[in-house]
């Protein structure tokens, strides 16, 4: 595997993009396991993994063994929680099988004709794929993207999905559209709805009754039956799909598409027609229904109810929400507008002069864009008072917009980090060159010190939401927006293709370090920690990664929180694990926490003596510890000996070779980490929740 294999037009990528959640740890990602199944041709045969290519190579086939389990095992997924409005005890993601996720590629490869078109048979759907995903296109050809080991890599591994969809990428983006505005004007009343407990609820074998019209023991060797299958191999369950992935959400679509078609139909029999008597549109889960007559809004829900019944789905009452009035706004809507207005006059670019050369006499100096971290919380929580229910409570929370806030916030910094780097990129070079004179240093070493002050005030405003609205999105966007502040003070903030930021002074990047790292130690010292909290929580220590040692959070904080865990044995995770791994490496000051991690790492590894399970929790623990550099070789020795027997020593040498599989442990660079972190962020005012 000594050089990066092209992945863009074969069927490997659907590993990086379909089989894991979106709400995961920054640092995991499949682009190295895609890289490697690609290397070595690895399919799926008789129940195991084979490689077709480079198959001779020793240790292959017992690491392989190990990967994908034994025939006939069981392979159940690696299930973790994070923290999500409406459920009080956290929603259940799962990251499934690697052998699984070698059947996903080939279904996909097999299938994805298919998937296409059962996915195209409903008028109501606005969500949905319609052609296999292309490379994204620039005026110089195709964009290109540097890997970690800084050779090319295409486009495929930065595309967000393995299909194209329409007609919106976000439920956000529809509703200043055309359809949604004409629908508006055409129709007086309209009822927003969606389901409950969607994926939940939709059991496998009810999609060969959504495509064929049969029970599942009528479908062998269909698409169908296939996919049922997989679905039900991942949980070994029956009820429910599971919940993460983007092909479930394409598993779903299929469904709620035929459910679509019979509606329509039920209803031209009754004599109400799409676009004359309603129009219905669907995102997902999310329904909109657009009506004049109460007789057809009756008639729509009565006849969608017992559709949906069908297929083991109902509305969600506590959801269903309706306008009687045009414009069909609802509070949320023009909260997120004043939000959007506050943004853009807080972060308005003001620096648009060069000013202080010798060349120049004009004095007149501009002043950078500043913002107070205190006054800008008062106005967001102002926009919110101002749509109290009339008792002092208000009826729009930091949870309905703080995603929002934080997505747009991220989009006008971009904005103003370019703007900001023109003018004092000039002063850098006129410094360096040496035709600044001493007005303009004082003007550069002004705008220096007010621009960290503006970065101090960004920090404690995300820090301030975040702790209000701890979720893994707006963890990984409020871990986004504070790297694109360290790079850009690092000199290391992507501008352009061949431009970086203009480095700071080293005492303006260790000042702001130090600011981030007391924020984050905040925050662990205040949350009460629970199990669906914990990655959300230490998913902060992404920006920690970023610093030298002796800027980061002290030792102690860390091993507090964590004994802070009623319940710490159960609550750790793998991905809680080696985030706290991957952050500490071999530094010192965590025995304690250590011997924790490593007694966990044991147990786990030690399940996999059953050769009738293999559970993915405990194939990501072995592979990672084999491929990270701060275990010592005994302690791999010792594993490989443990389940490989006599030939531990050659399937030890094989994994040794393998420096990265689902995590990259050396080199790791945050920023690029992130773009392959799908996190949706929203920048359209929206007009309902």
């Amino acid at each position: 595997m000594s050089k990066l294999l092209r992945i863009s037009n074969s069927k490997y990528r659907t590993v990086i993009s379909e089989v894991l959640p979106y709400e995961r740890p920054v640092f995991f990602t499949n682009r190295f396991f895609a890289r490697f199944l690609k290397f070595y041709g690895v399919k799926v045969e008789n129940d195991v993994l084979v490689a077709t290519r480079n198959a001779d190579e020793p240790g292959l086939a017992e690491f392989l063994t190990l990967l994908g389990g034994k025939a006939n095992a069981q392979r159940p997924c690696f299930q973790y929680l994070i923290t999500k409005d409406g459920h009080k005890k956290g929603r259940c993601l799962s990251v499934i099988h690697p052998f699984h996720q070698v059947k996903m590629l080939e279904f996909y490869d097999r299938y994805k004709t298919l998937l296409i078109d059962f996915c195209q048979r409903s008028n109501f759907s606005i969500r949905y794929p319609y052609k296999v995903a292309d490379y994204q296109k620039k005026s110089k050809g195709y964009y290109k993207i540097m890997s970690d080991d800084a050779l090319p890599v295409d486009t495929s591994e930065s595309l967000k999905h393995f299909f194209s969809y329409k007609h919106y990428k976000n439920i956000n983006n529809f509703y200043d559209d055309y359809r949604f505005l004409r629908a508006e004007k055409k129709f007086a009343k309209m009822v927003k709805m969606d389901l409950e407990k969607c994926f939940e609820s939709i059991s496998p074998d009810k999609l060969s009754l959504a495509m064929f019209n049969h029970d599942m023991e009528y479908c062998i060797g269909s698409m169908a039956y296939d996919f049922c299958q997989l679905q039900r191999d991942f949980q070994n369950a029956n009820a429910g799909i599971v919940i993460g992935p983007e092909f479930s959400r394409i598993y779903a679509e299929i469904v709620l598409q035929k459910i679509d078609a019979e509606v329509e139909r039920k209803l031209n029999k009754k004599g109400f027609s799409l676009h004359i008597d309603y129009i219905f549109y669907r995102y997902v889960d999310d329904g909109f229904l657009f009506f004049n007559d109460e007789k057809t809004k009756e008639q729509f829900i009565y006849t969608y109810w017992n559709v949906l019944a069908k297929y083991g789905l109902r509305i969600n009452k506590k959801k269903v929400l309706e306008f009687n009035d045009r414009p069909f706004v609802q509070n949320i809507g023009v909260v997120k507008e004043r939000l959007l207005h506050l943004i853009d006059v807080r972060f308005e670019n003001r620096l648009q002069t060069f000013k202080g050369f010798a060349k120049m006499q004009n004095k007149w100096m501009d002043t950078p864009t500043k913002i107070d971290s205190k006054t800008f919380i008062s106005e967001v929580r102002n926009i919110l008072r101002l749509n109290d229910s009339g008792d002092g409570k208000c009826t729009i929370k930091y949870k309905d917009i703080t995603s929002f806030l934080l997505g747009f916030i991220q989009k006008r910094l971009i904005r103003l980090l370019t703007d900001f780097n023109v003018l004092y990129g000039q002063y850098k070079k006129a410094e360096y060159e040496g035709y600044i004179n001493k007005e303009g240093l004082q003007i550069k070493e002004r705008y220096e010190r007010e621009f960290l002050d503006f970065c101090m005030n960004i920090v404690e405003i995300l820090f301030y939401f975040l702790e209000c609205d701890l979720r893994m999105s707006t963890s990984v966007k409020t871990v986004s927006i504070i790297n694109k502040l360290q790079l850009f003070l690092r000199g290391r903030y992507q501008i352009e293709e061949y431009t970086k930021s203009n480095k700071f002074p080293v005492t303006y990047v260790q000042r702001l370090d130090a600011k981030i790292s007391d924020e984050i130690a905040t925050v662990f010292q205040n949350v009460s920690p629970k199990a669906c909290n914990l990655m959300e929580v230490l998913n902060l220590l992404e920006v920690e990664k970023v610093m030298n040692i002796q800027y980061q959070i002290e030792p102690k904080v860390l091993n507090d929180f964590l004994k802070r865990c009623d319940s710490l044995p159960q609550a750790l995770n793998f991905f809680i694990v080696f985030e706290i791994l991957h952050f500490i490496k071999d530094a010192d000051g965590y025995s304690e926490l250590k011997l924790i991690l490593n007694d966990w790492i044991d147990k786990r590894i030690n399940s996999l003596h059953d050769t009738n399970i293999s559970p993915t929790e405990a194939i990501l623990t072995f592979l990672e510890v084999m491929c990270c550099p701060w275990f010592t070789p005994y302690k791999k020795h010792e594993y490989a000996k443990l389940l490989f027997g006599k030939s531990s020593e050659k399937t030890y040498q094989f994994a040794k070779k393998k420096k990265e599989l689902f995590v990259k442990w050396e080199g790791y660079k945050l920023d690029e980490a992130i773009q392959q972190i799908k996190v949706h962020p929203t920048f359209r005012v929206i007009k309902s929740v």
